[in-house]
């Protein structure tokens, strides 16, 4: 070991959940650690917002437990605070609520004519395509999905979430949107044809969460707290200032109008902004804003997914979650609660002034029929969320590769989460990925 070394710290930029685990698993090792946070509160995507008796999370966050070392290091950090959920997601499309991810029944639920055409599409068009290239989102749910779905969903769905047309899409965004929002691995890699088989032919889908008690922001705060126990100093309300650079190092890290010189500096937070404090040139690499609209009802609602997409062009959100269906306790009894979801670029009027959307999202809720009338919500909480899903652009892929090899000569430089490391993913896969930089950390540093 370098004994030079010895007194430096890890920096840890970011208390989301990949930035919590990796502070926590470094401080119990015995490690020095800092973790600065932007926000007033650990969390950062897996945040928790309470008014009053209601509870919401940041739209439908739930652990998956396939995995059984995340499902045990999950046990590990929330005792017996925790229950097990199965899934009930929903999308919206035709007119009409369907199950998501699609089963066979579904087909029975469609016009006549659409039915026809998707019959047809299953068993002679996807054939066809299995050896057509790639280029963009459009003609992977094309392959995959086929034309009906494509036309009836997916292209107004993408188009309204992303800001971008699906041929300015990278098709890198339909895979892992497909798997994101499918989840199960035994699904998450299989076409629709795919999909209606295994389902109809042996059996449902059944996937099964966990859920922290309270809210998922317990996670967050439970492995802060333990790792603060464990000697990890932990800053929130804080910014990155600057930071001081060798020709291979990251010598300082000044936040706060502290400095410090750091072993290692593990950037879970804005590629963009590392970037700027580094001299790195971003190109064309950019972030999606999200706006919650968190509605207080004055009564229940006999919705009963957990959340559902909506990909109607007439609609201005994308989705909605009812927090009530993860855990009762997170409404007031004879009340509900619905997070409703808006998705936006930086320079939009919305983002500057999203009160102004209010009066459309009420009126949206009601042709829904998520409220009868607008009397019945009691009221609106405004929430913003920055830098919420990265933007797959067609030529991403270019950008972000020239990002990392320019950031690679700061050799005590490590990228890590979803927002420092560019990547759309679930809140599983950050576990996993802050479990093994840690894990990697460990065995460079004895």
């Amino acid at each position: 070991m370098n004994m030079s070394n010895i007194r430096k710290p890890i920096v840890v930029v970011g208390a989301g959940i990949t930035g919590c685990v990796i502070a926590y698993k470094l401080s119990r090792a015995g490690k020095k650690v800092i973790l600065i946070e932007k926000e007033n509160e650990v969390g950062g995507l897996a945040r928790t917002f309470r008014y009053g008796d209601y509870t919401f999370d940041i739209g439908p966050h739930r652990f998956y437990i396939g995995n059984k070392e995340i499902f045990s290091f999950l046990r590990e950090i929330l005792k017996e605070d925790y229950e097990i959920i199965q899934r009930n997601s929903s999308v919206f499309f035709l007119g009409k609520y369907h199950t998501w991810p699609l089963n066979p029944w579904i087909m029975f639920n469609l016009p006549i004519s659409i039915l026809f055409k998707s019959f047809y599409e299953l068993l002679v068009v996807l054939p066809r395509k299995r050896n057509k290239k790639i280029e963009h989102f459009k003609d992977y749910i094309m392959k995959y999905y086929g034309p009906t779905l494509y036309n009836t969903f997916f292209r107004s769905y993408t188009q309204k979430f992303l800001k971008l047309y699906p041929e300015e899409t990278h098709s890198n965004w339909a895979q892992e949107a497909i798997k994101r929002t499918i989840i199960d691995e035994r699904m998450a890699s299989r076409n629709l044809w795919e999909i209606l088989k295994m389902t109809f032919l042996f059996f449902p889908l059944r996937t099964e969460f966990l859920y922290p008690a309270g809210g998922i922001d317990l996670f967050c705060r439970r492995l802060a707290e333990e790792a603060q126990e464990a000697g990890a100093e932990i800053h929130v309300n804080s910014h990155i200032e600057s930071v001081k650079l060798s020709s291979t190092k990251i010598e300082g890290v000044i936040f706060g109008h502290e400095e410090v010189k750091p072993e290692k500096l593990i950037w879970t937070g804005n590629l963009r902004n590392l970037c700027e404090l580094s001299n790195v040139p971003i190109g064309e690499l950019n972030y999606l804003n999200l706006i919650l609209f968190n509605v207080l009802l004055k009564k229940p609602i006999k919705k009963d997914f957990q959340w559902c997409y909506y990909g109607s062009d007439d609609l201005i959100f994308s989705r909605i979650t009812l927090p009530s269906r993860f855990n009762q306790n997170l409404v007031p009894k004879g009340k509900e609660s619905l997070c409703v979801e808006v998705t936006c670029n930086g320079n939009d009027p919305c983002w500057q002034a999203p009160e102004s959307l209010i009066g459309q999202i009420q009126e949206d809720l009601k042709k829904m029929g998520l409220v009868e009338t607008i009397a019945d919500i009691d009221n609106i909480y405004i929430e913003k969320i920055s830098n919420a899903y990265p933007v797959y652009t067609r030529d991403y892929p270019q950008h972000l590769c020239q990002v990392k090899e320019s950031l690679s000569k700061f050799e005590n430089l490590s990228l890590a989460g979803r927002t420092g490391l560019f990547w759309y993913n679930n809140m599983d896969d950050s576990i996993e990925h802050g479990l093994k930089l840690a894990k990697w950390i460990l065995q460079d540093r004895e």
